[in-house]
């Protein structure tokens, strides 16, 4: 996975290049985590928006359809 495969996601194309590669890497460790009927539900053609908190320092990644949404952190974690 790549920067250009979530360009059509809401306001990834907003975040810094930097934050780009933040989310690609934090997301691809938090999938390589799930089991396999897990992973179905946070696919890429899932994902619902992404933002930067400021305030946090951290990515906020929602989902559609879902109330799950994660916190993205510099050092590489979500919760």
């Amino acid at each position: 996975m790549e920067a250009t495969d979530f360009l059509t996601v809401k306001g990834f194309s907003k975040l810094t290049d930097q934050q780009q590669q933040l989310f690609v890497k934090v997301y691809k460790s938090h999938l390589a985590a799930m089991g396999t009927e897990k992973r179905k539900k946070y696919e890429p053609s899932n994902l619902k928006e992404i933002k930067y908190s400021v305030r946090e320092r951290c990515l906020h990644v929602f989902w559609k359809g879902n109330t799950d949404w994660f916190h993205y952190d510099s050092r590489g974690c979500w919760y």
